[in-house]
């Protein structure tokens, strides 16, 4: 028997296409930031900063930000989108660049 509570199932992610045109466009420090994101993103989905102004009531719109990559120091912005309902998260954006 442990004390420690159950770490909750992952959510499924989809990326739109915009996204996945993004994270071709990174370098691999930046790319490996971004996915770790995504992971932590799939077990807290409200980890994110809400995004006010979102159209459907029944979904969440966030907005997260990468540690810093390890090649490049930048930190790469993800826009997405949280479905409870659906218990997934669909990246909308990958914002990378000054």
């Amino acid at each position: 028997m442990t004390d420690q509570p159950a770490e909750p199932e992952p959510l499924h992610v989809f990326l739109s296409d915009a996204a996945e045109h993004a994270l071709s466009q990174l370098r691999p420090g930046e790319l490996d930031a971004v996915e770790k994101l995504v992971e932590r993103l799939a077990v807290h989905p409200r980890l994110g900063i809400p995004v006010p102004g979102g159209t459907d009531p029944d979904v969440d719109d966030y907005t997260a930000r990468t540690d810093p990559a390890s090649d490049s120091g930048d930190r790469i912005s993800v826009v997405y989108r949280y479905h409870p309902g659906m218990s997934a998260i669909f990246v909308t954006w990958v914002i990378a660049g000054p």
